[in-house]
C-alpha cells in the first residue's frame, strides 16, 4: 500500500514540475496584445505590442514599460541592434528609435491614426542600416539611422517580416505565401516558389539559423524550410489539430515551435516532421511571437499582455482536461485576427 502511495506522490510531483516548464512572467492582465519579442543576450530583451514597449534586463523576471509617444498605435516589430540602439515600428506610419536602451524613445515617424502605411516588420544590421516593411508592399531602407528613408515598394499586399544576412542579401515574407529575396540591398526583390502555393496562407515571421537555414509557417498549418537562404523551399511538416498558426520559431535545425490562435503552442524535435501540443498553462488569447536563445531557453508573447518563459524547452505533452460526461458546451466566435486592423 505504501509503495502505491509513494508512486502516486512521485507521479503527482513530476506532473506539477512538468506543468511549470512554461512560466508566466508578466503579470499584467489587460487585454493589450503583444506582437514581437527580441533578446540580445540571455538577460536583456524587449517586447512590443498595442501601444506598449517592455524591457527586461534580468531574463524577464521583471518587465518595465518604456515611455514613448505612440501609445495609441499597434507596435508590431522590434529590432535591437545592441544594448543601446533599438528600433520599433507599427501601424499608421509609426517608427520609433532609442539610443539609450529605451530610457527615451525618439519618434522618427508617427502619422495620424488610421492613415498612411502600417509597418509590420523591421530588421537592422547595425545602428545605421536597416529596412522596414508593411502594407501595400511598402519597403523602406535607411543607411543613416533613420534620418531619411528610401522607398522601394514591391506591391504585394502586406509584407510582414524580413531578415538580412549582410547589406545586400535579405528575405521578405508576407500575405498569400509571399516570399521574396534581394541580393542588392532591397532595390529589387525576386519572388521565390513555395510548394503548394495555390491556396497557401500568410507568412508572418521568418526563423533563420546560421544565416542559411530558414523556417516559416503559414495559416494553413504547413511548415516550410529552405537550406540555401530562401532560394528553394520544401514542405517539411503539417500541424494537425492547430487552429490558425501565426509564428514559427526554430532554435536549431531539429527543434522548433509554432504558436497561434487560442494560445496554441506546438513543438517539434525532428526538424518539423511531427508536432506535439504544448501546455502554456495560462490565459493567452494568441501567441504572436517567440524568441529562443537555445533549445532550452525562450520566450513566447501574445494576447492579454502575456509573456511565457521556459528554461527547459517547454513541455512535450499537454494535460488532458477531458473526463466524464459532457454537461454543457458553448460555441465561441473566433478571436479577431490581431494582425488585421
Amino acid at each position: 500500500m505504501r509503495k502505491i502511495i509513494f508512486i502516486a506522490i512521485i507521479i503527482c510531483i513530476s506532473f506539477q514540475i512538468a506543468e511549470a516548464q512554461w512560466i508566466k512572467q508578466y503579470q499584467n492582465t489587460t487585454s493589450v496584445g503583444l506582437h514581437d519579442v527580441k533578446f540580445i543576450n540571455e538577460t536583456t530583451g524587449w517586447a512590443c505590442g498595442d501601444g506598449i514597449i517592455l524591457k527586461t534586463t534580468n531574463a524577464g523576471t521583471e518587465w518595465v514599460a518604456q515611455p514613448h509617444l505612440a501609445t495609441n498605435k499597434a507596435l508590431f516589430s522590434i529590432s535591437p541592434v545592441d544594448s543601446m540602439t533599438v528600433y520599433c515600428v507599427g501601424y499608421f506610419e509609426t517608427i520609433l528609435k532609442t539610443t539609450n536602451g529605451g530610457t527615451t524613445w525618439d519618434t522618427l515617424r508617427n502619422g495620424p491614426f488610421g492613415q498612411g502605411t502600417s509597418y509590420q516588420g523591421t530588421f537592422f544590421l547595425n545602428k545605421d542600416t536597416g529596412w522596414i516593411c508593411g502594407t501595400l508592399g511598402a519597403i523602406l531602407k535607411t543607411t543613416n539611422g533613420g534620418v531619411s528613408f528610401e522607398y522601394n515598394p514591391i506591391f504585394w499586399g502586406y509584407t510582414k517580416d524580413m531578415y538580412f544576412i549582410n547589406a545586400n542579401t535579405g528575405l521578405l515574407c508576407g500575405d498569400f505565401g509571399g516570399m521574396f529575396k534581394t541580393t542588392n540591398g532591397g532595390l529589387n526583390w525576386s519572388r521565390k516558389t513555395i510548394p503548394y502555393w495555390n491556396g497557401i496562407g500568410d507568412f508572418r515571421k521568418l526563423s533563420v539559423i546560421n544565416n542559411q537555414y530558414v523556417f516559416v509557417g503559414e495559416d494553413g498549418r504547413r511548415v516550410f524550410r529552405s537550406t540555401n537562404f530562401g532560394d528553394t523551399w520544401d514542405s517539411i511538416g503539417y500541424i494537425a489539430g492547430a487552429n490558425q498558426p501565426y509564428v514559427c520559431r526554430f532554435s536549431s535545425l531539429n527543434t522548433g515551435w509554432v504558436g497561434g490562435t487560442f494560445g496554441e503552442l506546438y513543438k517539434s524535435t525532428d526538424a518539423g516532421a511531427t508536432w506535439r501540443r504544448e501546455n502554456t498553462n495560462g490565459d493567452i488569447r494568441y501567441i504572436g511571437a517567440m524568441y529562443f536563445l537555445s533549445d532550452s531557453v525562450g520566450w513566447a508573447v501574445g494576447g492579454n499582455t502575456k509573456i511565457f518563459y521556459t528554461t527547459t524547452g517547454g513541455l512535450t505533452f499537454i494535460k488532458n482536461e477531458n473526463s466524464g460526461i459532457i454537461n454543457h458546451y458553448k460555441l465561441h466566435q473566433n478571436y479577431p485576427n490581431p494582425f488585421n486592423p
